[in-house]
């Protein structure tokens, strides 16, 4: 009879305990990421580089990556969208473990992914070797060629 009447309490029990669902928001913690913060605080052009090389690690292609910007936090991971010479927008997401995931942001949606707020290609960085397409040339044109021996 105790049994019975044990089962038959049960639910009234959880009942008193309240909404049992996670909530949505999440509990606010949010873990570091010494990657995603190393990125933050390099150069555009190293950042640039970083992020294609991801792209590319993870067998994607990208000639080279003009311009990228860090995005949002998203599921304890860090969110950067890059936008390649092809003119093509990828997501990458860092974990603080140090893994990386790219997406093609067309499919992000579909995905259940933060949608990619594209990023406008920068101006040439004049300290980017391959920014300048004309190499040599201009050094050639004006008469200031270097010889190397």
């Amino acid at each position: 009879m105790k049994a019975l009447l044990s089962i038959a309490l049960l639910p009234l029990a959880l009942a008193a305990c309240g909404d049992l669902t996670p909530s949505q928001n999440g509990s606010g913690i949010r873990v570091a990421n010494p990657d995603s913060d190393r990125l933050k605080a390099a150069s555009p052009l190293d950042q640039r580089l970083a992020l294609m090389r991801a792209i590319r690690q993870t067998g994607n292609r990208c000639h080279r990556v003009v311009t990228a910007a860090y995005q949002e936090y998203y599921r304890g991971m860090e969110m950067w969208v890059a936008l390649c010479d092809e003119g093509k927008h990828w997501s990458i997401f860092i974990a603080a473990n140090s893994d990386v995931q790219v997406r093609d942001c067309e499919q992000n949606q579909q995905l259940g992914l933060p949608l990619c707020r594209p990023v406008a290609p920068m101006p040439p960085d004049p300290l980017d070797p391959g920014a300048n397409s004309s190499g040599n040339q201009s050094d050639n044109a004006t008469g200031n060629s270097i010889q190397i021996n």
